[in-house]
């Protein structure tokens, strides 16, 4: 009976029952081991396909010598970097070591002269004063000390404010802050981690592995041209990103501004030459995960893009929260994207060539979807929904083709090869 009851309360099992659950675990770690095998393989035969159709290693020439001439930089900037590294630590070293000299020079000096002050000073008092000083009482002065101390601490006189009271506040005023910045350092480290975790597969950073560099166009200081890595929208379909992992154009450096607007009015004028409008669409959204901006360039037929500020007005007006803390539609042919909405705050702009757009403040991010400017475009041409909405795959000699094709188009409009660049 008590053989049983102990069994039943789970403290007993028999040899059998643990030799059943040794085996289930075994199972179930060979199974996961196989899977990750069956990634790892599979994962590495794609790699292997990639290398041989050439995906990891072919470029424009254009763009492969810029990335060497890149990569040289690159390499210069760092041994000197290094070198005044170790000089300035050099001269820290040397400056630390002279301050704690002359500290401890000066410490030695001002104690003996506050010697020599104090025994002049005792025989200077006078007689009056001296009593005084003898008849305030140890009570006196401990009153005297806490009402200086309250209001130092920044307490009226009328409250019961002790020395104890003081010196508790204190070192829980001390405790808090020191929580504070553990927290806030906590913060800080996450944040950090999620950043790198973001960047290593990010498919637009051009440090990252996963970047697909024989789609690039042309690269500038700051900014580069590439093409989209699937089915483009229209035929000239093109994207203006920074080179470096920045996530809005709310946040960006003027230089970098500036030499994303030079890519844009190189490719208004390759486009009109072509006797097409273009449209430039940018929208950020979920800031904690950190995406990459993506400044993307659509060219549309010229009857269709004198029509496009009537639809995307119409858009933005309908889209959204019917009631918005926010203004619904901002105008941007006076001042740009930078100078409309504050830092921080997810949004949506369309520009219409060089003659300004509409910019939209996003209120709920759940609702707003992120092909938005896509899927008016779409409506627009009369595209069908699934190569705005997801997009499809390309092969890789597609992808080759559309860049050689995009290439030619832009080699009489390319400022980056001039020697400001």
């Amino acid at each position: 009976m008590a053989t049983s009851m102990a069994a039943a309360s789970g403290r007993f099992e028999s040899a059998k029952t643990i030799e059943e659950r040794k085996e289930q675990t075994r199972n179930a770690r060979a199974e996961v081991l196989c899977q990750a095998k069956a990634n790892f393989e599979k994962e590495e035969r794609r790699k292997e396909l990639k290398r041989l159709r050439g995906e990891d290693t072919w470029m424009l020439p254009d763009v492969n010598e810029r990335i060497e001439q890149f990569s040289q930089e690159h390499s210069v900037k760092k041994k000197k970097k290094n070198k005044h590294s170790k000089k300035a630590k050099k001269e820290k070293r040397k400056k630390s070591k002279k301050q704690k000299y002359e500290k401890n020079s000066e410490s030695s000096d001002s104690s003996s002269s506050s010697e020599d002050e104090w025994v002049e000073a005792v025989p200077s008092q006078t007689p009056d004063k001296e009593r005084a000083w003898k008849m305030g009482t140890a009570e006196n002065q401990n009153k005297l000390f806490t009402r200086m101390a309250s209001k130092f601490m920044g307490k009226p006189d009328g409250d019961y404010y002790t020395l104890d009271d003081m010196f508790v506040s204190k070192a829980a005023e001390r405790e808090r802050l020191g929580e504070e910045e553990e927290n806030q350092r906590k913060k800080a480290i996450a944040e950090h981690r999620s950043l790198a975790a973001q960047m290593e597969k990010c498919l637009y950073c051009f440090d990252s592995s996963q970047f697909p560099k024989h789609l690039i166009v042309a690269i500038g200081v700051k900014v580069y041209l590439c093409l989209p890595n699937i089915r483009s929208l229209t035929e000239g379909h093109c994207l203006i990103v920074p080179l470096q992992h920045h996530r809005a154009a709310t946040l960006l450096d003027e230089d970098i501004w500036e030499e994303i607007q030079m890519f844009r009015k190189s490719l208004v004028k390759m486009f009109e030459d072509k006797g097409l409008d273009c449209i430039f669409l940018e929208t950020n959204m979920g800031m904690k995960k950190q995406y990459h901006m993506v400044y993307e360039c659509i060219p549309l037929p010229k009857e269709v893009g004198d029509m496009a500020p009537i639809y995307f007005k119409k858009a933005i007006m309908e889209s959204d929260e019917e009631w918005s803390m926010n203004k619904k539609l901002i105008d941007l042919s006076s001042k740009d994207i930078r100078k409309s909405v504050p830092r921080g705050l997810p949004y949506f702009s369309v520009d219409f060539g060089l003659h300004g757009g509409f910019a939209h403040v996003i209120e709920d991010q759940h609702k707003f979807p992120h092909y938005f400017g896509k899927e008016i475009i779409g409506g627009m041409l009369d595209i069908e929904p699934r190569l705005w909405r997801k997009g499809i795959r390309e092969s890789f000699e597609d992808q080759r083709k559309k860049a050689l094709q995009f290439a030619q188009w832009w080699k009489p409009y390319d400022f980056t090869k001039s020697k400001s660049c």
